[in-house]
């Protein structure tokens, strides 16, 4: 018996370590009371078709705003909606007081919020309802960082940063799941602009030397208009004061709901934006360390004064959501019949239809060992100045469980789902060993058999099921956290929908791309052993 175990494992071996003609699979090395083991190589065809993503869910860390046109698969749009997080507990530095002596001079001071104007109109000064100062606004801006982009950096842009809220508005709800077809005007009003900013994708204004410093972080800069960035900060400032220590990122979102950013103009570029910043500034006195009386400057004129800062960013335990959209033309890719494409974002996945009953039929009482799937790519003209690149991660996917995977942020189980990273050297993503992957199927459709028992109708049940045996393959981004110090391997800790432009061309399709006379078709490859134990019927 120890043989026949080493025999799964020498098949197995066998199968991962060789290439697609592998043919002997080494049964003579066993004894000869072993050679009732059959272990055999059978390949099934594999039909995939290209599919629409439709809507897939937007909930990420990264923020798309830009436009791009592709002459393959036209114009991609994207935009975006975020909401900002603010730690519980913040507050804006109290108003600064000051405490005379019975002669009227001044012996301590308490806070550091200037509120007067006198000597800076750029300011203003917010009071509450019985007309007492609480504080000052000198303006509200906004800070959209980004690492990378897509296209040229050279293409003049120009985005739009609204507010969210207004009458009869929706607002975003951590409860709710938000997709790539989301309707950004049910959340804004268009006449709550709050700036404009236009800019390329890299700042030549800037000096070489200190775009290529450590330190550098390219960002747009968007300066709200006056009126605007004055009411924003008020709102803020005044939702804080009422609450004091209380205040957190419930009640911040009452006072500030969140943006919406999006591309008005220009053709080329694309923004992955990491993180955006938003900034309420506003007036403080310097004042001494020990009596909190305001200082002066060393004329002895003015008082000594400086702008500061409260700062919201977004960040991932809020809601940013992508809104992003395709032209027609990509239905043209779609309807092709001799391959398959990947498109991201939100463009075109592949799905594959899996020969699940074939291989119950050819297979029944054999143990499965190894099931692999290869999808192969057809090389990319580079003659684009500004071409897509091949998706370089892709998940297998039960296409049943497509939609939830993302949804409920789960990480790939070797079971329904699988990851794999693209070979440039042969030009294929290869699925080594889906076997649990198929045996689930196998499973499913035998459970539902036994439930019905005599009431079994497969006709029926394959009409009611008809995702049983179809997989995805979809384009995803990874997200690695190298915490573990033991292994000091680094652990999957998020998969989410790639969103970045690009696409790759694959072998496959409903017809296949005629070759030497015969259509090309997938194969999905199967070892597996029978130990004799099943009497198999002609």
């Amino acid at each position: 018996m120890k043989a026949k175990y080493a025999l799964i494992a020498l098949l197995a071996i066998t199968f991962f370590g060789c290439d697609d003609s592998t043919g002997g699979l080494g049964l003579g090395m066993f004894p000869g009371n072993d050679q009732n083991i059959k272990g055999k190589l059978s390949t099934f065809d594999v039909t995939t078709k290209s599919i629409p993503t439709g809507k897939i869910y937007a909930k990420t860390n990264i923020g798309y705003v830009g436009k791009f046109t592709d002459e393959t698969f036209g114009t991609y749009q994207a935009g975006f909606l975020a909401q900002l997080n603010c730690p519980d507990g913040l507050t804006f530095p109290e108003v600064y007081t000051e405490k005379k002596d019975a002669s009227g001079k001044v012996i301590s001071a308490t806070g550091k919020m200037v509120i007067t104007n006198e000597d800076d109109e750029t300011i203003e000064i917010i009071k509450d309802d019985q007309g007492n100062p609480i504080g000052n606004i000198r303006t509200t801006e906004l800070f959209l960082l980004y690492d990378n982009y897509f296209g040229d950096s050279l293409t003049a842009c120009r985005l739009s940063v609204y507010e969210l809220g207004g009458d009869n508005k929706e607002t975003l709800n951590t409860d709710n799941a938000y997709y790539t077809n989301i309707i950004p005007e049910k959340f804004y009003d268009s006449q709550n602009l709050l700036g404009t900013k236009a800019y390329t994708a890299v700042d030549y204004s800037l000096s070489e030397e200190d775009r290529n410093s450590s330190t550098y972080v390219p960002y747009i800069h968007v300066a709200f208009k006056e009126e605007r960035a004055k009411e924003v900060g008020k709102n803020i400032l005044e939702a804080s004061r009422a609450a004091g220590e209380k205040f957190n990122n419930q009640l911040f979102g009452k006072a500030f709901p969140g943006i919406y950013v999006k591309s008005d103009y220009g053709d080329g570029t694309v923004l992955y934006v990491d993180q955006v910043q938003m900034r309420v500034v506003y007036k403080c006195y310097a004042t001494d360390s020990i009596t909190g009386i305001k200082l002066k400057m060393q004329d002895g004129i003015k008082d000594s004064t400086y702008y500061t800062w409260r700062q919201f960013a977004s960040t991932r335990e809020i809601i940013q959501a992508n809104q992003l959209s395709n032209e027609k033309a990509i239905n043209e890719r779609i309807n092709e019949k001799t391959c398959t494409y990947l498109k991201s974002p939100a463009g075109i996945f592949t799905e594959a239809t899996l020969p699940i009953s074939d291989i119950e039929n050819e297979l029944t009482g054999d143990t499965l060992n190894a099931v692999k799937l290869t999808f192969t790519n057809y090389n990319q003209s580079s003659d684009k100045k500004f071409g897509m690149s091949i998706p370089s991660t892709v998940m297998l996917v039960r296409k049943k469980f497509q939609d939830s995977f993302f949804k409920d942020n789960k990480l790939s189980d070797g079971v329904s789902s699988y990851l794999t990273s693209h070979t440039s050297s042969t030009n294929q993503y290869v699925f080594s060993n889906i076997t649990k992957l198929v045996n689930a199927c196998i499973a499913e459709k035998e459970e539902a058999k036994k439930a019905k028992g005599s009431a079994w109708n497969e006709e029926t049940w394959l009409k009611d099921n008809p995702d049983w045996n179809k997989v995805v393959l979809i384009p995803v981004l990874v997200t690695y956290d190298s915490s573990n110090t033991t292994t000091g391997q680094a652990n999957i800790i998020r998969i989410q929908h790639d969103l970045k432009p690009g696409y790759v061309r694959l072998k496959g399709g409903e017809v296949g791309e005629t070759s030497g006379g015969e259509n090309y078709k997938l194969k999905l490859e199967v070892i597996s052993t029978d130990f004799g134990l099943t009497t198999k019927s002609n």
